[in-house]
């Protein structure tokens, strides 16, 4: 818009000018800007309010003494300086940001402040014996032709507000729609606070009476009323003196209390600040308005989350009582696809695609599995409009459930498409998978794809957790291994919790967060978080007997009801969970353990009957299985071994290396590794102590650098290693 001045900042600039003119200075600056505003009556005054004047005009004239003078045989052309024209910029971009179209003196020295390298600016802030937005304050008004940055007029309130709009029909939500236009017309109490979760059509529910309220069909006494958005970013720019929210918020609200039959939607509680215990109350529009809710003077809409509305209670409990809360709840399956499929004609004439008839319903299912940061419908939506694009952009006519899945796959960042394929074929070959990743553990595989199978087939009861497993028995035979490619073969993420870490009592704060009052009580817990944000994972808790006892009993109500409750309240769901616990209960004593001359007892087993002594009864109880794992035998270690080898020959073949063990090398290898006692570990130790420095070597330093052929052989210090191209 036009920017123009006021009277004084014309003055100013006159003055100015003849003060250049008369030194004969080649530019025009802000020192003789300020010189030029000293002659003022106004700003010398109020200037003598927050500082000294006298010596401010000294120091100023004693700079414009000193510039260099044009002599007085050559034409005296004044330009404008640089500075001087970044001080009108300043000002304008003030004056504009504040919504007015004439450029105050208080503007002008706004800009002066942001100044670099200036003397005007280092005078100016020297000789004030009071703050910078003191003095800016004292300067408003100091002429009777500056008005004031708030609004003055009723007819300029309108421009704070914008009119809401329905973008989507509104499907559904009658019962809520009706609550709102119930409150609407009551005497007191009259504002409404729309509670829900992020994208659960809060702000469509408000658009919908919105566009009752336009057609007229609601009850009388609401007939002609229109339900206008007010726009906070609006309402803040330019408001950087005290005083000016509070004036603009008050005449704005006086006007439309006069003006009668406009109710005010306010989207989102946390934009009108003033929540926050560090806020330090420049953005405390919410404090501002509380005595418009009181009053009923104006009728309010206001949407928020409960987190929001927690905060808002604790920063002014009685602010609550002057609302009545309407919850949103996020739809279930059925009803989300009856708004998605209302709004996908708008999707496809909108790409020029069709979509298949079976992309909602899956559109719902994956959003609500993989999309965890909002809710229904408005996360399904997006889904849709995200798989339409695609289409539109790849050249295809139809949406279908692949092109869904991409899509997510591209929201989520994850392999969508693995992740659902859960077929029959698939869960039916899992224990045959998983029993070619982890060796000779049988019955722990099959312990562990039972209970994920009858979880599958909907048999065990839904308010729990998929599975509560305790894998005992001895290091190194594939606890922790067996968590990892489960959560590889389900296609979900693992997360690992070292219980040693818990060990202390104040630990259980670190998983559910801090109490409030406590550091990090902001920061939320470590396992509610993770699990919220990933709520289809395994978790794994590594060794378990080392956390602290308070620990077992929160993990009661994990494995009883799937629930836990963090330090906020707030509920995080754990009934698509794989619980694994893993432990090393007593064994030291376990390969101690046998019965007569001949039957020797299993470590697991042994393990297992320490596991009740170290373990409550309850939490036994809760238990889906205690997995016990087999001891290693020759046989697992020549099995691991093979696998080691494998994966070290894959390496291997990165770098052109053929790797050749022959069977003297391998059984020697079995034989230096096999440790009942420490398990698959010390086989590794071995590879990585005997095997692979001599393969460094030869990669590194041996004569064939293009690739080659390793052999290894067996001899009486130990392995070498033959090579040929």
């Amino acid at each position: 818009m036009p920017i123009n001045q006021t009277t004084n900042v014309t003055t100013a600039l006159m003055e100015a000018y003849g003060i250049a003119t008369e030194k004969r200075n080649e530019f025009l600056t802000p020192e003789h800007l300020l010189a030029g505003y000293l002659k003022d009556k106004d700003f010398w005054d109020a200037f003598c309010r927050c500082g000294n004047a006298e010596l401010l005009e000294g120091k100023i004239y004693e700079h414009l003494n000193s510039l260099e003078a044009v002599p007085e045989d050559m034409e005296l052309s004044i330009e404008i300086s640089a500075q001087l024209q970044e001080v009108f910029e300043t000002a304008a971009e003030t004056a504009e940001s504040a919504g007015v179209n004439t450029v105050q003196t208080h503007h002008m020295i706004f800009a002066f402040f942001r100044l670099e390298d200036s003397y005007a600016r280092f005078h100016l802030e020297n000789c004030l014996t009071c703050s910078i937005p003191d003095f800016l304050n004292s300067l408003i008004g100091i002429s009777s032709e500056e008005t004031s940055e708030t609004v003055e007029s009723s007819e300029k309130w309108i421009r704070y507000f914008k009119p809401l709009k329905q973008v989507n029909r509104l499907i559904g939500r009658t019962e809520e729609t009706a609550r709102i236009l119930r409150v609407l017309c009551r005497k007191t109490r009259s504002n409404v606070l729309l509670a829900g979760g992020r994208g659960c059509g809060k702000t469509a529910v408000a658009a919908g009476v919105a566009a009752l309220l336009e057609k007229g069909k609601v009850p009388e006494r609401l007939k002609g009323s229109a339900l206008m958005e007010l726009n906070v970013s609006m309402l803040l720019s330019g408001t950087q003196y005290r005083g000016d929210l509070e004036g603009r918020i008050q005449t704005i609200m006086d006007s439309v209390a006069q003006e009668g039959g406009i109710i005010v939607y306010i989207d989102e509680l946390r934009s009108l600040g003033g929540l926050n215990r560090m806020d330090d109350g420049s953005k405390d529009i919410l404090s501002l308005l509380i005595p418009y809710f009181k009053s009923g003077s104006v009728k309010f809409i206001v949407s928020a989350t409960q987190e929001e509305i927690k905060k808002l209670g604790s920063h002014d409990s009685g602010a609550l009582g002057l609302f009545r809360q309407i919850d949103i709840d996020e739809p279930g399956d059925a009803d989300a696809e009856k708004i998605l499929k209302g709004i996908l004609p708008d999707l496809a004439e909108h790409h020029k695609v069709k979509y298949d008839k079976d992309t909602v319903a899956h559109a719902v299912a994956m959003s609500r599995r993989y999309m965890l940061d909002r809710c229904l419908p408005d996360k399904g939506i997006d889904l849709l409009d995200e798989a339409g694009a695609y289409a539109e952009t790849h050249g295809e006519e139809k949406v279908s459930r692949k092109t869904v899945d991409l899509a997510l796959a591209d929201i989520c960042r994850i392999d969508v498409e693995a992740s659902s394929s859960d077929t029959k074929e698939d869960l039916f070959n899992m224990e045959e998978r998983l029993g070619k990743k982890i060796f000779g553990q049988q019955k722990a595989i099959k312990a562990v794809t039972e209970a994920i199978l009858m979880s599958k087939a909907g048999l065990l009861d839904s308010n729990k957790t998929i599975g509560n497993f305790l894998f005992v028995g001895p290091t190194g035979v594939g606890k922790t291994e067996l968590s990892k490619v489960l959560a590889q073969q389900l296609h979900v993420p693992l997360h690992r919790f070292d219980m040693s870490e818990y060990s202390e009592k104040h630990a259980v704060a670190k998983l559910i967060g801090s109490p409030a009052g406590y550091v990090g009580y902001d920061d939320g817990g470590i396992l509610t978080d993770t699990v919220r944000k990933n709520p289809y994972c395994v978790l794994l808790l590594d060794e378990i007997e080392k956390a602290h006892e308070d620990i077992y009993n929160l993990l009661l109500q994990v494995m009883d009801y799937a629930v836990i409750t963090d330090n906020k309240g707030r509920k995080v769901d754990f009934r698509n969970v794989i619980l694994i616990m893993t432990s090393n209960a007593g064994a030291r004593y376990a390969h101690k353990a046998s019965v007569g001359f001949e039957r020797k007892v299993n470590a697991g087993e042994a393990m297992a009957k320490e596991v009740k002594n170290v373990f409550a009864p309850e939490f036994i109880n809760r238990l889906t299985s205690v997995v016990v794992f087999n001891d290693m035998d020759r046989k697992m270690a020549g099995l691991i071994l093979e696998d080691k080898i494998s994966k070290l020959e894959s390496r291997l073949l990165a770098r052109k290396v053929r790797l050749q063990i022959e069977p003297e090398a391998f059984d020697k290898l079995l034989d230096e590794g096999f440790s009942p006692e420490y398990g698959a570990r010390e086989i590794e130790r071995v590879l990585n102590a005997r095997l692979t420095p001599l393969l460094m070597r030869e990669i590194l330093f041996g004569k064939h650098k293009g690739g080659f052929k390793a052999t290894v052989r067996t001899t009486e210090e130990g392995f070498i290693i033959h090579t040929e191209k």
